[in-house]
Parts: C-alpha cells; structure tokens; sequence
C-alpha cells in the first residue's frame, strides 16, 4: 500500500462503508438539514455553513469561513449518513474547495478538494459527539482530523465546539450555534 497517497486509502474506506451500511440502514439518527454559524478562535473570524438532505441517507452541504485577513475557505459538495445503530451515524462528505491565504494568494484562490469519514454519537440524549478524517487534496496532500460536541438544547437550537487538530489550519478550536429546519 502507498503510504504517501491517503487519497487513495481514504476512497477505499468511504467505499466501503458506503456499500457495507447503505442496504441496510435508511434513516439517520441525527439533523442533517441545518444552518450554522461558526467563530473560529486564535486567529478569530466566523464561519456559516448550511446542509439540505436531499435523500434519507445524503445531504448538500456549502459552507464559508474567514479570519477577515484577505483569506476565505469556502466549499460545496455532497455528504451521506448511515445509522450504525440508534445511537450513532457513520457520516462522510466530498467537498470542492477554493482556499485562500498566504500560501494561496491567487484572486480565487486555490482550488482543492475534500474528502473526509466521520462518526456521530450521542453520549446522552441532548449531547452529541464525534469527529472526522480526511484528506484535502491540493498542491500537496493535508490530513484532516476534527473532534466535536454539540449541546442540543431544543428541537430548534443547538451550541457547539469543535477541535481542528490537523487540516488547512492545525489547532484551531471553533464555536458554533445550529439551527435545524
């Protein structure tokens, strides 16, 4: 196996989850139509980011996030979700992204692609859980790793934060409320 290409090793286990749970699970255990608004910290800026399901198992996803430094992160794309059980969902997304900062200074930016396998959880029936890795393929090829929880406090409003730990930025920790629709 090749080490130095996670694209491949992480196409692989999407594909295989995707055909291991798809036939046999059609409904999700959490709210996949919401909008967010998000506030990364150290350095700070904010984020939105909007999902739609469009089948019981996948969802639309676009979100845009910026520390007001003449940098953007925006991206679109495609998720899925399959129940584990009633209490967990195996998530996933491929996303295209244009990236803008320091590194990427172009006018648009540069534009790479995303590519991450999550797991949700519920430790208690209004506290969700989880986290997720991927790759982001650019010029050279970032791992991605994120933890979060998220407080539901009502049908219509949870708070979160999440941990960044690898990805276009390492160790950014971010707040964010949802509004589920």
């Amino acid at each position: 196996m090749n080490v130095k290409n996670p694209t491949k090793l992480l196409c692989c286990a999407a594909l295989c989850a995707v055909a291991g749970f798809s036939s046999a699970v059609t409904a999700a255990n959490f709210p996949y139509n919401y909008f967010e608004v998000r506030v990364p910290l150290s350095p700070g800026g904010l984020g939105v980011a909007m999902s739609q399901q469009i089948h019981p198992n996948a969802h639309v996803i676009v979100e845009a996030e910026s520390h007001f430094d003449d940098d953007w992160i925006i991206g679109g794309g495609f998720g899925f979700n399959a129940p584990v059980n009633q209490f967990t969902d195996i998530t996933g997304q491929v996303k295209l992204l244009s990236v803008k900062n320091e590194d990427n200074d172009k006018a648009l930016g540069r534009v790479s692609s995303e590519l991450n396998l999550g797991l949700s959880a519920w430790l208690l029936p209004y506290l969700e859980t989880g986290g997720k890795v991927g790759v982001i393929s650019a010029h050279d090829d970032l791992s991605l790793m994120s933890l979060y929880a998220r407080f539901h406090s009502s049908d219509a409003f949870s708070m979160g934060v999440e941990w960044r730990v690898t990805g276009i930025e390492n160790h950014i920790l971010a707040f964010s409320v949802r509004y589920p629709f």
